[in-house]
């Protein structure tokens, strides 16, 4: 992905909090600018990834979210040279850059609020006494979308920094805007970029219906991550069943879903899946439909100290390459798993708009079948502690990934194992 329309598997990072900033904005303090995630490519480029998803790059008061202005990078984050920098080494490496748009509302310190201009023209709604209107929080306004003047400052903000040559944007709360907003936005930044990807961060579970309003390229995927967390977590193997009918059901869009299992807002994957099933929870996201994200960390079984109600700086700690060498044999080996599964994603490219197909539980172990452009394959996932005997297939499938042995009369798959057999 580098321009030239989506991602097969994107590596998700939260630049503040791996370049070890403050996530609070009251230390300005750049302790590693958006140039330094160019030593992370090689680490990209192993786990088969063709797209960098960046959280929030833009100046703000704090979390990154809270945004000041869209046409600068955050000081503590480098200057705009530095994400230059990283936007070419990252295409000279195959992988397109992926900016985090914060559209959806502003922080009360946002230029536009300063500028006399705002008080003829209204971007940002206002109550009958005049004064602006909080989005879920004091700290942020919310935009008029109808606004004339506040969409074209979108679609100019997104065509600059296409025109820069980053690949997409991530489209923040994109639930919460009228449809009609971006349907007339993103036409106008395709004129120039019809290849630009456009990802929604969305919540329904019916995904269809979104693409269709918004004509956003992607949407996320929150009840796949849910889904896999809770089975491999120890709820029953029938409730994977009726998230996997739904994912289905989503990748009969016209796009397809972004699917990841985890990100910068929720509990760490290591926290909540046990160690012992975390390949497993991989091998569903890299063998299923749709476009995978990593979030940085969670290849390498990253854990993490936060609690419900506690900061959400501690879901995005700091990271450096170095560590890659100081992995232990947990995270070694998960790293390892991943890697073979992105390798074969990468490999695959026609599992993005596959079909999903034979969704079947046997013993507590799943097992369905991804079909598409003359290929198929059938993934069994055993997330129990006892070995289990699948029924005997009319045709031995090859083995091709995974711990699996093919005996003449069963496939049997080791404990807390996957495997992925070509048909």
């Amino acid at each position: 992905m580098t321009g030239e329309g989506e991602p097969v598997l994107l590596w998700h990072v939260f630049p503040l909090g791996l370049l070890g900033a403050d996530q609070g904005g009251a230390d300005r303090v750049c302790r590693g600018s958006l140039r330094e995630l160019v030593e992370w490519l090689p680490h990209m480029n192993s786990l088969g990834a063709d797209g960098l998803l960046l959280g929030p790059v833009f100046a703000s008061v704090s979390h990154g979210y809270d945004t000041v202005t869209h046409r600068t990078i955050d000081d503590r984050l480098g200057a705009v040279a530095d994400l230059d920098e990283l936007v070419a080494a990252a295409s000279s490496h195959g992988i397109g850059v992926v900016l985090d748009g914060v559209f959806a509302y502003a922080s009360r310190a946002f230029w536009r609020l300063a500028d006399p201009a705002e008080l003829g023209d209204h971007w940002f709604t206002r109550d009958h006494q005049g004064g602006l209107v909080s989005w879920r929080v004091d700290s942020l306004v919310t935009p008029d979308y109808d606004s004339a003047g506040y969409q074209s400052y979108v679609a100019d903000v997104m065509t600059s920094w296409l025109d820069r040559g980053v690949a997409g944007w991530r489209l923040d709360s994109a639930w919460s805007i009228p449809a009609t907003f971006w349907r007339r936005v993103l036409a106008r930044v395709r004129e120039t970029h019809p290849t630009a990807w456009f990802l929604g961060q969305v919540f329904d579970d019916d995904l269809p219906p979104v693409v269709n309003r918004t004509t956003m390229s992607s949407t996320t995927e929150y009840a796949l991550m849910h889904g896999i967390r809770e089975w491999l977590s120890g709820a029953a193997a029938d409730r994977m069943v009726t998230t996997l009918r739904l994912h289905r059901h989503n990748c009969r869009s016209r796009s397809s879903p972004h699917t990841f299992l985890g990100n910068h807002d929720f509990a760490r994957l290591a926290d909540t899946v046990p160690a012992a099933l975390l390949p497993a929870a991989f091998c569903l996201l890299l063998t299923l439909p749709g476009i995978p994200g990593i979030y940085y960390g969670d290849e390498l079984a990253l854990t993490s100290t936060w609690a419900q109600g506690g900061p959400d700086a501690l879901l995005r700690p700091p990271m450096t390459p170095r560590d890659l060498d100081e992995l232990d044999d947990t995270a070694r080996d998960l790293l390892a798993s991943v890697q073979q599964l992105g390798a074969y994603r990468r490999a695959n490219t026609w599992l993005t708009s596959a079909t999903l197909t034979d969704i079947t539980t046997h013993a507590g172990a799943l097992t369905y079948t991804v079909t598409g452009d003359d290929h198929s394959i059938q993934v069994r996932v055993n997330p129990t502690p006892q070995t289990v005997e699948f029924p005997t297939d009319e045709q031995q499938p090859q083995a091709m990934l995974g711990m699996a042995t093919t005996h003449a009369d069963r496939i049997e798959i080791p404990p807390r194992g996957w495997a992925v057999h070509q048909t």
